[in-house]
């Protein structure tokens, strides 16, 4: 057999493993004829090193395996494989001489398996045919490897030829998969990324300019996650929170993540599955904070989340490809953030997870493009409409947090007033004051005395005093109650009232110069 017969023999098995089995090459030394190939086929994936190699002796070959065990490590790794059986077949025309076979091993047809193994075949090429039909079985190959007859190679000097066909073939299918596997990455444009960042930005831009994105008041004016309302009818806050952000970091971390996730999932899946994945897990992310987040809420986390679930979706149908490129970053990234949102009381981890669930169940049925399986796309589809309305039926029939939701009521009311819209605060504080038996003191008791200072305003004194004896009652200790009481006692003319509740509330803070003024004054009109 003379080398140009030799390569052939290794071309030939290497273009049958890559062109007709479809396994991956990893690496090709064409002058050292030497393949790094990954099976990828099925699982349990493993690593094969094929390789031309004449020894004369066994400790070329014991060297050999030593170098080739090292760089296996290295490539374990660098694929992400670290369990992967790595498989060492070396074509020889020459074996060594003494004996080698203690350092190799035999194909294991029925019984291979197991972690983390490397072993070495050594195949002599003048039987390569018979040797290698145990290892196309362990491997599952659909075929044996077609190699010319020997006779044939020689007699017709088309060695060269043959040779040059077959480093052409297995470039040329190493090459197509790298464009497939790119494509795959590259089949839309993220276009509506952009559209979606520009409206994003625009309402930031807008409510900034009449009011202010760290306000409660006016986040819920613009349609902010807000459950009492969506309770009333308001059903359209689901969609109008997923473009508000609250404050100028929220914008550029969710702008952030929303131009490299939705970048991403938009070229794997395209635009218009973009744009029901982003929409179907931003309205589940939204469903999902409804039914387990009572405060105010915005921004485009859920659906951001949702762009975790479709990658994670593009991981489950394309396992290796996905863990081979961006998997490990995803994965990581995915956990810290909800992590963070554990640890974090402020964050909506009910809208992350709700978005992440429902951006991998959009996925599932709008499919990546060319995927096949209607069937499984019917039943994710019936499986997410069962979700969606559970989390709905549930959301629409709870008992809200009275506590939680009257803070919120009392912070709106706060913020009207500095707005100057007393009207708007008191509607709010109203709310509060219905349920004083079901919240703390300390806030039943600033509700009301909020409420009693709009109600003086108005003249309402009957009312006024009504809701600072509340207050007073609520909070013993809360002299500005006793000094509005006084003030209301006095515009009634009960001014011995008044003086008693000036002086409790000199009691608390003696050194108040608007106390001491008021309680001379009063003194003058009892005597």
């Amino acid at each position: 057999m003379n080398a140009f017969t030799e390569s052939i023999r290794f071309w030939e098995t290497l273009h049958h493993l890559i062109h007709r089995e479809g396994m991956r090459l990893i690496h090709l030394n064409e002058q050292d004829e030497v393949a790094w190939i990954e099976d990828d086929r099925r699982e349990p994936y493993q690593i094969i090193r094929l390789a031309h190699k004449n020894y004369d002796w066994s400790i070329q070959l014991k060297k050999d395996m030593d170098r080739t065990l090292e760089k296996a490590k290295q490539v374990r790794k660098s694929l992400g494989l670290r369990q992967a059986n790595v498989i060492n077949v070396i074509l020889a025309a020459y074996l060594p001489v003494d004996d080698y076979e203690r350092f190799t091993s035999q194909a294991l047809p029925l019984t291979a398996g197991g972690k983390n193994q490397y072993r070495t075949i050594l195949i002599p090429m003048d039987d390569l045919k018979n040797r290698f039909f145990p290892l196309a079985t362990e491997w599952k190959l659909a075929n044996m490897p077609t190699y010319s007859a020997e006779s044939y190679i020689e007699e017709n000097e088309q060695e060269e030829i043959l040779l040059q066909t077959l480093k052409h073939t297995v470039k040329t299918s190493m090459k197509k998969r790298e464009e497939k596997e790119r494509g795959i990455f590259l089949y839309g444009k993220p276009l509506f990324t952009f559209v979606l960042l520009g409206i994003i930005l625009t309402i930031f831009a807008s409510i900034e300019a009449v009011g202010s994105t760290t306000s409660t008041l006016t986040l819920v004016e613009f349609g902010a996650k807000f459950d009492p309302y969506i309770l009333d009818g308001e059903w359209w806050r689901f969609f109008s929170a997923m473009f508000l952000h609250i404050g100028f970091l929220h914008l550029f971390m969710n702008s952030l993540a929303l131009f490299y996730l939705g970048g991403a999932v938009e070229r794997i899946f395209g635009t218009s599955r973009f744009i029901l994945i982003y929409f179907i897990a931003g309205f589940i992310g939204s469903v999902s904070s409804f039914v387990f987040n009572d405060n105010v809420s915005a921004g485009a986390s859920g659906a951001i989340f949702g762009c975790f679930g479709a990658l994670l979706y593009f991981g489950l149908i394309h396992k290796r490809l996905f863990f081979r490129t961006m998997g490990m970053n995803v994965i990581v990234i995915l956990a810290i953030n909800l992590a963070f949102g554990f640890i974090v009381p402020m964050v909506d981890n009910g809208a992350h997870i709700g978005g992440l669930v429902g951006g991998f169940a959009a996925s599932a049925i709008v499919g990546l493009p060319h995927q096949k399986g209607v069937l499984k796309k019917v039943i994710a589809m019936g499986l997410s409409i069962i979700l969606t309305i559970t989390l709905l039926l549930v959301g629409y029939q709870q008992d809200l947090d009275k506590e939680q939701i009257s803070v919120i009521y009392y912070q709106l009311a706060r913020e009207s007033m500095e707005e100057d819209n007393p009207e708007l605060a008191e509607d709010y504080l109203l709310n509060v004051v219905e349920v004083t038996d079901l919240i703390s003191n300390d806030l039943s008791a600033n509700a009301h005395f909020l409420l009693s200072y709009i109600q003086i305003n108005n003249n309402e004194y009957e009312l006024a005093e009504e809701n600072l004896l509340t207050t007073i009652d609520k909070d013993p200790s809360f002299h500005q109650a006793y000094y509005n009481l006084a003030l209301v006692y006095y515009e009634k003319q009960q001014y011995e009232e008044a003086l008693e509740k000036v002086e409790s509330a000199l009691d608390i803070q003696a050194d108040n110069d608007d106390y001491q003024s008021l309680r001379d004054e009063l003194l003058e009109l009892v005597e």
